[in-house]
């Protein structure tokens, strides 16, 4: 293989990770205002609006955390295979990858059509905030065709040192999301004011042109994956070891979005105000970690491959960087939202009961951000060398104790007690994740490869 195909292997490690990680983050922090804008024109619509996109959370989420998770399968094993050269079973990576997304994108659409009513019904007995969160949730699901390609497209480009290609197609996305909002939320150029509706709108069409970006990006410049009908046929050993990351990147993934739904029903016992708090502080929290979740993303690719080379100095490296790196990106953020919780709580419209619930709730939750750092950069470790199980623990330990906390600080205090639940759990999964990590190193997780 050229020089340049061995980049993952021969690069120094410190200028690897900047090549392969500030796309992969610019890519992310452009992917996460997706989110965050809807939020901001969303709250304008009133604090319904914003508590039915809170509601709805759970389900955006776990859309986006099963297509990622299973995205982390495919660019681990496409990865592998190709630090050991097999360029065949690479591409068969690739295609069985995207055949699991179509089958995700079949069930979701399934939830949009006969489920969605239901769950909203299930959370709260206000009307209005139901029907808003059925339009904009409806619309998601039924159109998470794009979704579901755009993050499998994006994960090859990153997988085969790429990442560049990824940030345009996330680019893409954003700016068609940026440009619609406010037309289709509030009527502009001719067209009527769809309120949620024109949001959803937005972001499912956004979705669609990243993933036409990211597979014209793969058709022109990835050399290593090459598209072809067979690569889509399913193969029992591709789609195994595909199974073996994904399944439980995805399950991890996807506690996220249960731990969102159980501390809105949490929430929702002492004011309607107290979640729309809570995905106000989610989508902070998203840009806060972004550099996290892109130094993750990165190590990913990076340890499979020299894993699958047998560069056992390189991944030890790698991961001593990153830690260093996530901790001081956290802390920043951590002194941010201590400065100026107030600022940032207005690009959201934060009035009233939902401003002073905010302010207490900023200051008391970003303590968790070097703690949940650590956290990702660990798991990404794990998943990269075959031990996702051990992500897919801390993650369940996660949902447990916050939920559990949060639940007992509810009974014995009030909503500015029930933040402090975040701290608590945060700093126990860190303990725990570090102790697995080493375990994992000692019981030769990492065997004696040769030397880079």
């Amino acid at each position: 293989m050229s020089a340049k195909e061995n980049i993952m292997g021969t690069l120094p490690v410190r200028q690897l990770l900047v090549k392969m990680s500030v796309p992969v983050i610019l890519s992310m922090l452009v992917s996460t205002l997706y989110n965050v804008v809807d939020s901001i024109f969303v709250s304008r619509l009133g604090e319904s609006a914003l508590t039915a996109m809170s509601l709805g959370t759970p389900v955006s989420s776990l859309i986006a955390c099963v297509t990622v998770g299973f995205s982390v399968g495919m660019n681990a094993v496409l990865s592998k295979r190709l630090g050991e050269g097999d360029t065949e079973s690479a591409d068969k990576a690739a295609g069985n990858g995207l055949l699991i997304e179509w089958i995700c994108f079949a069930v979701f659409f399934l939830f949009g059509m006969f489920g969605i009513r239901a769950y909203y019904a299930f959370q709260t007995d206000i009307a209005e905030i139901r029907e808003l969160g059925v339009q904009y949730s409806s619309i998601i699901c039924l159109f998470s065709f794009g979704v579901a390609n755009q993050v499998m497209l994006e994960r090859m480009l990153v997988a085969t040192g790429r990442s560049l290609g990824s940030m345009y197609s996330l680019l893409t996305g954003t700016l068609v999301n940026l440009i619609l909002d406010p037309i289709l939320i509030f009527g502009m150029f001719g067209l009527p004011a769809m309120g949620m509706r024109g949001a959803a709108i937005a972001t499912v069409a956004a979705q669609h042109a990243a993933a036409a970006v990211g597979l014209a990006f793969n058709l022109k410049t990835n050399k290593e994956v090459h598209f072809h009908k067979e690569m889509f046929l399913p193969q029992a050993d591709i789609m195994k070891g595909i199974w073996k990351v994904s399944f439980p990147a995805a399950l991890q993934q996807s506690i996220s979005p249960m731990l969102i739904f159980g501390m809105n029903q949490i929430l929702l016992t002492f004011t309607a105000a107290a979640p729309a708090v809570y995905v106000i502080y989610v989508r902070l929290q998203s840009i806060v970690l972004i550099p996290v979740w892109g130094l993750k993303n990165t190590v990913v690719s990076i340890i499979s491959y020299n894993y699958g080379a047998g560069y056992r100095a390189r991944i030890i490296e790698t991961m001593k960087v990153c830690v260093i790196a996530a901790v001081t990106v956290a802390l920043a953020g951590l002194a941010v939202l201590q400065l100026i919780p107030g600022t940032l709580l207005s690009l959201f419209n934060a009035q009233g009961e939902v401003l002073a619930i905010g302010m207490s709730a900023l200051r008391i939750v970003s303590f968790v951000f070097p703690f949940s750092a650590v956290t990702l950069i660990l798991g990404a470790f794990f998943q990269a060398l075959g031990h996702s199980s051990k992500t897919l623990f801390t993650s369940i330990l996660q949902l447990l104790i916050m939920l559990a906390a949060a639940f007992t600080l509810s009974r014995i205090g009030t909503v500015h007690t029930v933040w402090f639940a975040f701290i608590i759990t945060e700093v126990t999964v860190a303990a725990i994740a570090c102790v697995l990590m080493l375990s994992v190193y000692r019981v030769a997780a990492i065997p004696e490869l040769s030397a880079a």
